[in-house]
């Protein structure tokens, strides 16, 4: 599969070009202006709609408090003007829900480092806007995680996973005696946690809490337990769906938080394991795995409901970084050990933007902040102005180029481009600096900076 060429990011016309060659739905518009404009969700007012997406730095301290590399990543998101923030996975204070020993934890303990850690990045935030005549400061959103599948300390009772997919198992290293189906009493355990942790989000200052349901952690693992017997798994919509559902309902009645999904309506697994699946897979993709097509109907259907409930946005993810990468994050260099991708990254680019228009269609009144624009380089920024034209979405989220270029809402918003030097090349350099267990960040921006964890991880083969 041909992946980009230098060629494909000379201007443009040279991607609007690539997208009419390969069929993909991606659009461009030269104006960038709409992404500096406000937009509200709820009682939350964005001041642009550019944000910042949840990517792990994995520079935590052993209790899972932000240490000095954490405030440093967020006050140049702040900096960098961002509409809005939303801060990476931060695990409920409870066993087998931390990923890895480097992530975040919000409890009691943590608490003083979060506040103080919020407390900066508003007032960082409100100073910049100001600084370039925007009276406002970006609302920080903080994703509360537990790990299901990804955690990486393995015994029979770790990783602890909503149901057995064997193919899926195989890439998280879990099999008969590593790793446990969680149980329903620990699920209803596990519900009063995640309203505690919203609390001590509350306390520490953050405007919304996120509950993260993609990417095959636990509640994304859960909305697709068709096989799973029991009060949250089976066959039936309500039943799958309910732990989300009854999470969420608890943490707005409880604490009064906000709440918001980072959210996959589609992850392309196969039935019967995969959420918002078509029964029929792509044949043209077999050499990868059987892929699914994507089904609307469950999705819209969840968002609908939360709706009511009164989740007034949400951030839409695609597909596994294990099993579907190039639906994840369409790449150009592929890890040690990953496949290649069964199509071209600007289709998979285009499913990401055709997903959220469909479900933004059907689903009225809700604020949808969409992914997948870091492939396009510096030219994401204009795909998002025609999308947020075209009401395709009503933000546009990065993360890897957050990561290369936090200042790119600044420079949007004061030049109205980004320049081609600083922009994500979407080398996997950050992922696999994450799965190797190493901090992570731009290894091309910041050579110096990782240049000895870059060389053990090709040490590690990885």
């Amino acid at each position: 599969m041909r992946l980009g060429r230098l060629s494909d990011f000379a201007s443009v016309e040279s991607l609007r070009s690539l997208a009419s060659k390969m069929g993909a739905p991606v659009e461009f518009t030269e104006d960038t202006s709409i992404l500096t404009t406000p937009v509200t969700a709820g009682e939350l007012t964005f001041p642009n709609r550019m944000a910042i997406q949840p990517m792990e730095g994995a520079d935590a301290d052993m209790d899972g408090a932000p240490t000095s590399h954490t405030i440093e990543r967020y006050l140049r998101y702040a900096t960098g003007c961002a509409g809005l923030i939303w801060f990476e996975a931060c695990s409920l204070d409870v066993p087998e829900a931390r990923s890895h020993n480097s992530m975040l934890v919000i409890s009691e303990k943590t608490l003083p480092a979060f506040k103080i850690l919020v407390d900066e990045v508003k007032k960082t935030s409100e100073s910049s806007l100001l600084e370039l005549g925007i009276d406002e400061k970006a609302p920080l959103v903080l994703q509360l995680s537990h790990a299901g599948r990804y955690r990486v300390i393995k015994s029979d009772k770790s990783p602890a996973i909503a149901f057995r997919f064997p193919e899926l198992d195989r890439a998280f290293g879990v099999n008969e005696s590593v790793g446990k189906v969680i149980s329903d009493i620990e699920l209803d355990d596990l519900r009063d946690e995640y309203v505690k942790a919203s609390s001590l989000a509350l306390k520490a200052g953050f405007d919304a809490v996120d509950v993260k349901a993609c990417h095959a952690y636990l509640l994304n693992d859960l909305l697709s337990a068709y096989e799973r017997p029991g009060a949250y798994g089976g066959q039936s919509f309500e039943v799958r769906t309910r732990f989300m559902l009854e999470t969420i309902a608890a943490i707005i009645e409880e604490t009064g938080c906000p709440v918001t999904s980072r959210f996959s309506p589609y992850d392309g697994f196969p039935t019967p394991y995969g959420f918002g699946s078509h029964m029929d897979p792509y044949p043209e993709y077999s050499p990868y795995g059987k892929i699914s097509r994507f089904d609307p109907t469950e999705s819209v259907r969840l968002l609908n409901e939360m709706k009511v409930i009164g989740v007034d946005f949400v951030n839409v993810s695609l597909g596994n970084p294990y099993y579907t990468q190039f639906l994840t994050r369409p790449f150009d260099a592929k890890m040690l050990g990953q496949r290649e991708a069964p199509e071209h990254p600007i289709l998979s680019v285009g499913r990401h933007f055709e997903i959220v228009e469909i479900l933004k269609r059907e689903v009225k009144d809700m604020v949808f902040v969409g992914s997948g624009y870091s492939w396009l380089r510096q030219y994401g920024i204009n795909a998002a102005s025609h999308n947020v034209e075209n009401s395709r979405t009503d933000m546009a989220g990065w993360g890897r180029l957050a990561f290369s270029y936090p200042d790119f809402p600044k420079a949007v918003i004061s030049e109205g481009f980004i320049p081609q030097s600083k922009a994500c090349t979407t080398c996997s350099g950050c992922s696999r600096l994450l799965r190797a267990g190493f901090r992570t960040g731009c290894v091309v921006q910041n050579p110096r900076t990782f240049r000895e964890s870059l060389r053990k991880v090709r040490e590690m083969g990885m």
